[in-house]
């Protein structure tokens, strides 16, 4: 088995665990309750925790040959911004602050995770 495929394909699981309860929420007809919402947000930040591990080592196993890559540089500012976005969402919901606030959160959170996954499989640049 290789570890390289086993790492990224740990990535790409991670990918799904951080956009996938922000997709729910973006979409859900109504928002769940409070707590609901901030177990979702928990699972979110620890799918991006372990979408940064797996990122570093991919990128330590392949010798940083994709370090000079724009794209890259480009996905990790993206993630770091979903981070930062999905902390928000964790402070709002512990507020239980507005639903249109949480649901603007949960949209940028998912068009950002989108935006990456779209820069690691074209590789613009």
């Amino acid at each position: 088995m290789n570890p390289y495929l086993l790492l990224v394909a740990a990535h790409v699981v991670s990918v799904l665990f951080c956009a996938g309860p922000m997709l729910a929420v973006a979409l859900a007809p109504e928002l769940p309750s409070s707590p609901a919402l901030r177990r979702l947000a928990l699972v979110s930040s620890i799918g991006l925790l372990v979408l940064l591990l797996t990122g570093v080592g991919a990128v330590a196993m392949t010798g940083a040959a994709f370090v000079h890559a724009w794209w890259l540089r480009l996905s990790v500012l993206l993630m770091i911004f979903a981070g930062a976005l999905t902390g928000r969402l964790r402070s709002v919901a512990k507020r239980s602050g507005s639903a249109r606030t949480m649901r603007s959160l949960a949209w940028m959170i998912s068009a950002a995770l989108i935006l990456a996954v779209c820069l690691m499989e074209v590789k613009p640049f």
